[in-house]
């Protein structure tokens, strides 16, 4: 059976997905953030001999799934298909029924890593790190963000969606730290879907004309500190380049699984 959740479900949904709550970030992010009456969100469950099977968010224009095994039941397409999507996530180990069901998306695979343990570099300097607060902080790092051809899944929600998203995640839900030069964003990076024991890094930016000052490194270690040593939780991210692996795994980042992404293939194809 599956069915959609309410909030008389929390403490239950919350015990089932916290047994992986690194791969559940997303998923828990979405439910201790937004609850089950959010216009922009939906999580649904599929409940075998009455225990928790699975679990899916709708969260704007992304699905999350996820699934204690890889035994699929079809009728989630039903779910799925009754949303306007772009992209569908989960581990890599439960993403092939899914894949074969949407053949004209394409699949993108990233390794996942988490770290909990972060020694502050004394030499670095966090003047000049600016924490986004407002519309017009959320624009100026969007400017950025457009600038950078490996965040097309931001291009891809839309500006509104976007701005929206950045200041969704602040305060109790996550930070972003940036950089200004010549009056302009030139570093970026975010900590999003902040739980009580986690948060996702995404959008780490550095303007093409700004590289090798040490600013991407300055917005990543200012998080890294900030999460880690002050607040006493993990820091999640996905890579997909062996150069960032090196970087990552220098501030210790470990690998922990592979995750899938469900992308447009061709920017006018609807689902």
């Amino acid at each position: 059976m599956i069915r959609k959740l309410k909030n008389e479900d929390k403490e239950d949904v919350l015990d089932f997905l916290y047994q992986e709550p690194e791969v559940n970030l997303y998923l828990i992010g979405d439910i201790t953030n937004n609850g089950f009456d959010a216009e922009h969100q939906q999580i649904y469950a599929e409940f075998r001999d009455g225990n928790y099977h699975a679990v899916m968010s709708r969260n704007m224009s992304n699905l999350t799934y996820y699934s204690i095994d890889e035994d699929f039941n079809s009728e989630w397409f039903d779910i799925f298909d009754s949303f306007d999507f772009l992209f569908i996530s989960c581990k890599e180990s439960l993403m092939a029924p899914i894949r074969e069901h949407y053949p004209k998306m394409r699949e993108d695979k990233m390794d996942f890593m988490k770290s909990s343990a972060f020694t502050r570099d004394e030499t670095i300097d966090y003047d000049g790190i600016r924490i986004l607060t407002t519309k017009d902080d959320a624009e100026a790092v969007y400017a950025l963000i457009e600038t950078i051809p490996e965040l097309y899944t931001v291009h891809r929600k839309g500006k509104e969606e976007a701005l929206e998203y950045f200041l969704h995640n602040t305060g109790e839900n996550g930070t972003t730290v940036f950089i200004k030069e010549d009056d302009k964003v030139v570093a970026s990076a975010s900590a999003v879907f902040e739980t009580k024991k986690s948060a996702m890094i995404v959008a780490v930016a550095t303007h093409a004309d700004y590289r090798g000052k040490g600013y991407g490194k300055k917005v990543m270690h200012y998080l890294m500190d900030l999460y880690i040593n002050h607040k006493g939780k993990t820091l999640c991210l996905y890579y997909d380049d062996p150069i960032a692996e090196k970087l990552y795994k220098k501030l210790n980042f470990v690998d922990i699984d592979r995750w899938s992404m469900l992308v447009p293939d061709d920017p006018g194809t609807e689902y």
